[in-house]
């Protein structure tokens, strides 16, 4: 059955994006009863193509007008009830309107939204007019609007000088008449940045302070706080300047701004926007440098701590859900998949203590009905969830050449693991039913690339880094100095890195760094490492049945928990289920041993510890509330 939508697609020289659009809201799990694309005077052949999606399309041609008035004239025509918003170069997941459609519970609920793969987005579950006054939380091609409410506030405005934000003037107009704005709190949407209007700083700029005046007169805003919106939108665009090196914007703003109200800090910036750039190019290098041992950093860039406020020690289970492959030669080309079904001897227990584990799927897995058969299983009774692993030598399109070094998916060029990413999300949504928000590197290779593609394509959750390890010697990535607790990831704070769980234990435990000479590529031959071990002064242990003894695990934890740590991540590789296939399972007996360290460190964790079995998705949900200064966030 269709929902009561019409989706309303403005169009303006888009024949090259304009198909995929139209297709990902036609291919709706429940579909709209109409997609109506509105070719605002577009050059190109931008009509010809929307038409040729089929007789659900209806497409109508005008003068150009800007968005706004494109917009407006597709809602004229629309049948539907709901408009829902795409623009030609975003796409929708499947279940976008099904699933916001959930949310339409009251007559009263002018606009529900959701969440888009936008690297920085953020949205609480229910947006007031103060929240969208300080910002605009909305990406358009999330919204479903009410027609009703966009009849009530007088559309879009059209105005020109609007153009980029009158999406944003028509979300404050709704909320101010009283309107309630729902989100879906799921990424429903995938977002694509332009290098047009929306990129060009000057031209934002304009608009949103020439959106200020025109909600201003609309709605009465006292002017003491459109001047200090005013304000806090010239300091924004101001850092971004500066950050960006656009020293003419930096220096006009920064004028203005001392002028209007003068502050050290903005002083300051003023200041800085007349040094030259490569002097503030090698300040921001030096300052790097000097801060690894402050706040955390990955690949140069910093990272933001975040604590979840867990009530109780959490334990999640993350299994790199594999196929079997000679682990003596990286990359090994050579692989077979009969191990996953014995993976049902470890989701026993799993279930016995009510933990619902991640399985972080590869391609030859995700692509092969023998290999993944089990894990649908699992789905259908919320055994499981659903995650990605990305080996590259395995995982096409394969370019690159077959080496160690390229074993590691963040040293693949930008494109290739881009592409190789999406593949692979995609194998998994289809052949599985859901789109993974959980990413494990292969072979814990991040690089400088990857959190901003995971953004992209709409992951929340990575598990790759893992403290204390450095695989620099084979050219991965060096974790030596990564912090070793939540953290974001990405700049826009929308990726969560969950840590493999290693510790340090010993005398020396509060000097992790000496173990570093002591592993060095140089020097393994000498074993210092184990030496330090053997001697009590300082062991490096891994949450992990696969060469970990449960002792052990149970005297890291211990002194994760004594340190204020709140989340411990166990791990291990499922072709470990079948003997013969890893050097931490050989045999019968290796097995065994593997099973009683599950049900061993569970019922310890459990019980004598008192933690409890937690989830991904309410992880994230916890670290976003904090994230957002929510300082009576309730334990996940």
């Amino acid at each position: 059955m269709a929902a009561d939508v019409s989706v309303i697609v403005p169009a303006f020289n888009a024949a090259s994006t304009v198909a995929a659009a139209v297709q990902s809201a036609l291919n709706q799990s429940v579909p709209p009863i109409e997609v109506i694309v509105v070719d605002d005077g577009s050059s190109d052949d931008t009509a010809h193509v929307a038409a040729a999606c089929g007789p659900r399309v209806q497409v109508i041609r005008q003068a150009n007008g800007g968005p706004g008035a494109a917009r407006n004239a597709g809602i004229r025509a629309a049948r539907g009830s709901w408009i829902g918003l795409l623009d030609a170069d975003d796409t929708w997941m499947p279940t976008k309107l099904e699933r916001q459609l959930t949310l339409d519970t009251d007559p009263h609920i002018g606009i529900i939204a959701c969440l888009s793969d936008k690297p920085g987005q953020a949205c609480p579950p229910e947006i007031g007019f103060d929240q969208l006054w300080d910002s605009n939380l909305l990406v358009n091609s999330t919204v479903l609007l009410r027609r009703a409410a966009w009849d009530a506030v007088g559309h879009f405005d059209e105005a020109r000088a609007l153009i980029s934000v009158e999406d944003y003037n028509l979300w404050l107009r709704v909320s101010a008449a009283g309107w309630r704005i729902l989100t879906q709190q799921e990424v429903l949407a995938r977002y694509t940045r332009g290098v047009g209007i929306s990129s060009n700083a000057r031209r934002l700029l304009a608009a949103s302070l020439f959106n200020l005046t025109q909600i201003e007169r609309a709605l009465s805003v006292p002017a003491p706080r459109v001047r200090a919106r005013r304000i806090a939108t010239m300091d924004s665009f101001a850092g971004g300047a500066l950050h960006e090196r656009d020293m003419p914007l930096a220096r006009e703003l920064g004028k203005g701004l001392v002028r209007t109200d003068p502050t050290p800090a903005r002083l300051a910036r003023l200041a800085v926007s007349y040094a030259p750039s490569q002097v503030l190019d090698a300040k921001r290098r030096v300052s790097r440098f000097f801060t690894q041992d402050g706040p955390p950093q990955l690949f140069g860039q910093p990272v933001k701590p975040v604590d979840p406020r867990l009530d109780q020690p959490v334990l999640l289970v993350i299994i790199d859900a594999e196929e079997e492959f000679d682990w003596s030669i990286v990359p090994s080309v050579t692989s077979g998949i009969k191990a996953m079904r014995h993976q049902v001897k470890a989701q026993r227990i799993f279930e016995r203590f009510g933990c619902v584990p991640t399985y972080a799927v590869d391609y030859p897995v995700a692509a092969q009905r023998e290999a993944f058969a089990p894990l649908l299983e699992y789905l259908q009774s919320d055994a499981c969830e659903i995650g990605t692993q990305l080996h590259p030598w395995l995982n096409p399109p394969i370019e690159e050449e077959l080496c160690e070094r390229n074993s590691f998916p963040g040293n693949l060029p930008r494109a290739l693991e881009q592409a190789k990413l999406r593949i692979l999300t995609d194998v998994i949504e289809t052949n599985l039913g859901v789109r993974p928000m959980v990413y494990r590197s292969g072979r814990y290779g991040l690089g400088p690339n990857t959190s901003e593609l995971l953004a992209e394509l709409g992951y929340r959750i990575d598990c790759s880094v893992r403290p204390h390890f450095a695989s620099n010697g084979d050219g991965g990535p060096d974790y030596r100095g990564a912090y070793d607790r939540p953290f974001w990831l990405d700049t826009g704070q929308t990726v969560l890195e969950l840590p493999v769980t290693v510790g340090m234990t010993g005398s020396l435990a509060r000097y992790p760094r000496l173990l570093g000479p002591a592993t060095h590529p140089g020097l393994r031959r000498l074993r210092l490492g184990g030496a330090l071990a053997r001697a009590g002064l300082l062991d490096r242990i891994q949450l992990t049945p696969e060469g970990t003894r449960l002792d052990e695990a149970k005297r890291l934890t211990r002194t994760m928990l004594a340190d204020g740590h709140r989340l411990l991540v166990v791990n291990y590789h499922s072709p470990s289920l079948q003997p013969g296939n890893t050097p931490y399972v050989r045999n019968d007996a290796d097995l065994q041993r593997f099973l009683a360290w599950l049900e061993g460190y569970f019922a310890f964790f459990l019980g004598e510890i008192g933690g409890r079995m937690g989830r991904p998705d309410a992880i994230y949900a916890a670290a976003a509330r904090a994230r957002d200064g929510d300082a009576a966030a309730a334990p996940c």
